[in-house]
This record gives structure tokens, sequence and C-alpha cells, in this order.
């Protein structure tokens, strides 16, 4: 009879070798390329795991990549469920060009987010903080960019740390 210890060993053995696969791919596209795609890292990925793997949701596997790749200072694209059917994207996991480019964004977000929080006195900012949903309804006014509000709270949460601008949460 298998002890519990026994039993999770090869539980822990596919969630190392999973990690490491991850790892592989993220470092593989860090070479070559400044960004992940979910999609196509979740495609690549599914390929090498052997059936005998514990089953994983889609949205785990998304967050595991996305986490490594943000760590590595890859930009991640969430686009699972935006490809072709199935037949015809697998058709180009082979190729060797890149079956996606990174996102072009036109505006300066960085440099609006920096406009945007160096208007602000430091006194006045710590007194009164300026609230994130105010920040990122601004920075939408001013370059009209479409990037999601985590991903511009990210932004300017970093921004207004190097700054000294204080923020608050709620709207």
């Amino acid at each position: 009879m298998l002890e519990p210890k026994d039993a999770e060993e090869p539980r822990d053995i596919a969630a190392r070798r999973l990690g490491m696969i991850i790892e592989q791919y993220v470092e593989a596209r860090k070479r070559r390329y400044g960004f992940v795609s979910t999609d196509q890292a979740a495609r690549v990925i599914r390929r090498i795991l052997k059936p005998t793997d514990p089953a994983l949701s889609d949205r785990k596997l998304d967050d595991m990549v996305a986490a490594l790749a943000v760590k590595n200072g890859l930009a991640v694209v969430f686009d699972r469920g935006v490809r072709a059917p199935a037949d015809i994207a697998d058709a180009g996991l082979n190729r060797k060009e890149p079956t996606m480019r990174a996102p072009t964004e036109t505006p300066d977000v960085a440099g609006a987010v920096d406009a945007i929080l160096g208007a602000q006195p430091a006194p006045l900012s710590q007194i009164t903080p300026l609230s994130m949903s105010a920040v990122i309804s601004l920075l939408r006014e001013r370059t009209g960019t479409k990037r999601s509000d985590a991903d511009l709270e990210g932004l300017i949460a970093k921004k207004a740390a190097v700054l000294g601008v204080h923020l608050s949460r709620n709207g």
C-alpha cells in the first residue's frame, strides 16, 4: 500500500516537469521576441505534456505562463479564444515566423502617465491622493489607449512609486 508521501510524488514530478516546460518556453520566447502569447504558449505546452499529467485548466496555465513571462520582463498577450478553429491554427505552430506580433501602440502611454503624475504637486498629492480610476480615465482620454484597466493600473502604480505620488484605490 502506498503511503500519502509516495502518492504525491508523481504529482510533484508532474508539477516540476510542467514548471520546467513553461520555463523553457518563456526562455525561448525571450531570446527571439519581447512578448508571450498565452494562446500560442498553451498550444505548444499542451502538445509537450504527457496524457498522464494531471489536468490543468486553461486559466491556470495562462496564469503560470504570464507570471513567469512578467518575471522575465516579457509582455503578455492574453489572446485565448481569438484564434481560428483548431485545425487551421495548429497548422501555424510549425512555422518559423511568429504567428503574431507584439501589440504596438502609437500614443506614448508611459509618457502620458509621467505627465499626469508629474503635474501633481507632491504636498497636495499626499494630502488628497489621486484616485487610480481618475488617472486611468484621464489617461484614456489623453491617449485613446485600449489597454486593460489592470495593465494601466500596473503601469500607473509603478510610475507613481518612482515619482513618490500617492494614489488611492477607490474612485
